[in-house]
């Protein structure tokens, strides 16, 4: 009768055994916390509602400076984590030329990174055709509005708010008074700056 032998693992051999035993469930662990945490992140910036605001740049406004262009209103209260849709119409109207290079230009922080103009959509504006700046630094937000056309004409734009808190939103084209264009409304609050509370 044929003995038969038994051969007993060596221990190096169950020692990487355990080893890859190990790695495989640790990664197995970690594809799931990155999974749930990415679940969780996604969950966190969907917005909880949708609301629409509007807002519009204006002249010779009763108790203002004469030829100060202003927001209005210059306060906004919005709901924080939303998608919030701004209608804007420009009574001031006219290009003040920007330097090449602007960043200001572009679209920038909202859905789609465009804004429309009666429906048409846009993303960029050359630097001699933008009349102001719709722009929340803080939630890098930037929408340039087009200094040709009719003060009927619309501009709508989508962004969503961040958490709780007050912002400023301000226009950062030199529209203002002053060799620079950077002094009057575009230094004094309540005319080409806002406060905008998310809350």
């Amino acid at each position: 009768m044929k003995q038969i032998k038994h051969s007993t693992p060596s221990s190096s051999f169950i020692v990487a055994s355990i080893v890859c035993l190990l790695l495989g469930m640790l990664a197995l662990a970690l594809s799931g916390c990155t999974s749930l945490g990415v679940k969780q992140t996604q969950a966190a910036m969907q917005p909880e509602k949708h609301v629409q605001a509007t807002l519009e740049i204006v002249l010779n406004q009763p108790g203002m400076q004469p030829d100060w262009p202003a927001f209005s209103p210059s306060h906004l209260v919005l709901p924080a984590n939303s998608l919030v849709t701004i209608t804007l119409h420009d009574h001031d109207l006219g290009n003040t030329a920007m330097p090449q290079d602007t960043p200001f230009g572009r679209v920038q922080g909202t859905t789609g990174s465009v804004a429309y103009l009666n429906g048409t959509p846009y993303s960029f504006l050359a630097p001699d055709k933008i009349a102001h700046t719709f722009t929340i630094q803080q939630l890098h937000v930037n929408v340039p509005l087009p200094g040709d056309g009719k003060e009927s004409d619309t501009i709508s734009f989508t962004f969503q708010t961040g958490k709780a808190g007050t912002y400023v939103f301000r226009c950062f084209d030199p529209c203002g008074m002053g060799t620079s264009g950077w002094d009057g409304p575009m230094a004094t609050n309540g005319y080409m700056s806002g406060t905008l509370i998310v809350q």
